[in-house]
């Protein structure tokens, strides 16, 4: 028998401990207990139940895109005994014949999409029909949220287009996919809204812009035609359009080309147009000696170094050749000779200010950058080459954008596309552009100096002068350059750009216009033949909408 004095104290530190066990595990049972699934109430959180898209305006109000629904048509098949008799009751309501049903539903094995969209008023007819005929379980007419495009092909490539979940594919609605077509709002059952975003277009000006390059098109067959309007105080695009274009209310029908912006993506050189930007340059560093007149025989030579010479050759002898009569008769010739006189860092230096070396964030998906090479690259005619257009790639948003400078006493301006966003339920403006000033280019003086020599250019003798409204005063630069074709490096024969720069009216400008057309066929390929006249015809029209003030019309 165990007599050892501990034994009490072992039996108490046992009780204790058990004491302690048992309480441990009735605690731990009641946090189980409490925590149980049984227990525990979840509670799922609101989430609005549909998702509207923004609409899209020009900015006069005028609808360019609205989400809309549409309904389409669709079978199951594994529920259709008679798949001829079930194509014979839906044809009529669709626009298809029985056999074309039949020919879209084999391509399916379960679910077929007989038509993605019906005429709406036939949807109650259709219905009616299926309850009639007991196939409603058979064939489903399905209500889905698409997007309607009021405008067609206007300002097509410019808008874009959604996919078939509604979202953004192209153009302004993909890059402001995230305003117009928000996350579901949480907490709440109702609609979340998308922002509503105007746009600095006017459908107007637009209008007036696609039926010129219309015009081009019948009449001399360009591979691609474009035209910008750009607000000479503020930089706004009033339009943009690009030929061909195609309707984003039939988007099956396009093709790659037809959705290609080129007025804002496509590079190019922009040939004789350019030499308004040159002779700024040159008038800015203030090295060449404009007050000599420079004699043109038809070419200039002129030596590269190295016992090496270049010859750039004119269309045709000019004379005696002043800086304004350069741009009115377009002279390679003495642009490239005051080009030479000019320090190539100060002359890179003044084109790179008017922007031929960035690119613009407009609202676009994609930003093109022009390009001009550091001079450290240049051959012993680049400055020469580059002067008349040449040796450099930019686009016509680039051209538009960088004669701003020549409207703003040598600022230049940044352009807009979007004009401003806004609450839909209230209109509240979440956002709106201001005129944003990108950099002094050139002084007041050079700029007033371009503009009267394009005015000159206008007047008779000039190659603009099918610009010249009567009443209006007008300065344009027209230009005709060859197209480098980039697989061979060279230029090839017939292949042209026909362009023309111009601004009006001179005395206030308000508005800036380039039209060209790429690889134009007939009997003309010059860019005062071609896009000239176009440009004669849109200011012609601006003053039939009082957009400008022609004196002609002050005297009736």
């Amino acid at each position: 028998m165990d007599t050892s004095p501990n034994r009490p104290y072992y039996r108490f530190f046992l009780s204790l401990t058990l004491i302690l066990l048992l309480i441990l595990l009735i605690r731990i049972g009641f946090v189980i207990h409490s925590q149980s699934p049984q227990t525990k109430t979840y509670t799922d959180p609101l989430v609005s139940k549909e998702v509207v898209r923004g609409t899209l305006y020009d900015r006069n109000g005028k609808i360019l895109a609205i989400q809309t629904p549409y309904w389409g048509v669709y079978f199951h098949l594994t529920m259709i005994d008679d798949l001829p008799l079930v194509s014979e009751v839906v044809a009529p309501f669709v626009g298809m014949s029985p056999l074309q049903i039949e020919h879209q539903a084999g391509n399916y094995t379960t679910y077929a999409q007989i038509k993605k969209k019906i005429d709406p008023t036939q949807v109650p007819l259709l219905l009616a029909e299926l309850k009639r005929t007991s196939l409603t379980k058979q064939v489903s007419v399905v209500k889905s949220m698409g997007r309607d495009y009021p405008a067609s092909f206007h300002a097509s490539q410019t808008i874009g287009f959604t996919n078939i979940d509604n979202e953004g594919s192209e153009g302004v609605e993909l890059k402001e996919e995230a305003f117009l077509n928000p996350y579901p709002a949480i907490g709440t059952a109702e609609s979340t809204y998308g922002q509503d975003i105007t746009l600095t277009l006017d459908m107007d000006i637009q209008y007036i812009l696609d039926v010129q390059l219309q015009n081009i098109a019948d009449e001399h067959n360009p591979d691609y035609a474009v035209a910008i309007v750009l607000d000479a105080q503020n930089g706004d695009i009033l339009g943009m359009s690009s030929y061909p274009w195609y309707d984003p209310n039939a988007l099956s029908k396009s093709t790659d080309l037809q959705k290609r912006n080129h007025v804002a993506n496509y590079l190019y050189e922009p040939g004789s147009v350019f030499k308004v930007f040159s002779l700024a340059a040159v008038m800015e560093a203030n090295q060449a000696d404009l007050d000599e007149p420079f004699l043109c025989d038809g070419s200039y030579t002129f030596s590269m170094g190295k016992n090496a010479n270049a010859t750039i050759v004119c269309t045709s002898p000019h004379g005696l050749v002043d800086p304004n009569t350069m741009i009115a008769k377009s002279c390679n010739g003495a642009i490239s000779h005051w080009a030479m006189q000019t320090d190539p860092a100060l002359f890179y230096a003044t084109l790179n200010r008017f922007g031929f070396n960035v690119s613009y964030d407009i609202g676009l998906p994609s930003k093109t950058r022009s390009f001009i090479a550091d001079p450290s690259s240049w051959s012993g005619r680049s400055e020469a080459t580059i002067a008349f257009g040449q040796e450099l790639s930019t686009t016509a948003l680039h051209l538009a954008v960088a004669a701003t400078a020549f409207t703003n006493g040598g600022e230049l301006l940044q352009p807009h596309l979007i004009l401003k966003r806004s609450d839909a339920n209230d209109n509240t403006v979440l956002y709106r552009r201001e005129r944003t000033v990108i950099d002094r280019t050139i002084s007041a003086e050079v700029a007033d100096a371009i503009l009267l020599a394009m005015e000159d250019a206008t007047k008779s003798g000039g190659t603009a002068i099918s610009v010249a409204v009567e009443g209006v005063r007008v300065g344009a630069k027209t230009g005709t350059s060859q197209i480098m074709n980039p697989e061979t490096n060279s230029y090839e024969d017939g292949t042209v750009l026909a362009s023309t720069l111009a601004i009006v009216p001179l005395d206030k400008p308000r508005y800036i216009i380039y039209v060209a057309a790429g690889n134009p066929k007939g009997d003309t390929q010059w860019g005062s033949n071609i896009a000239a006249p176009a440009i004669g015809k849109i200011i012609e029209s601006l003053v039939s909408q009082g957009k400008v003030v022609s004196n002609r019309s002050d005297k009736r």
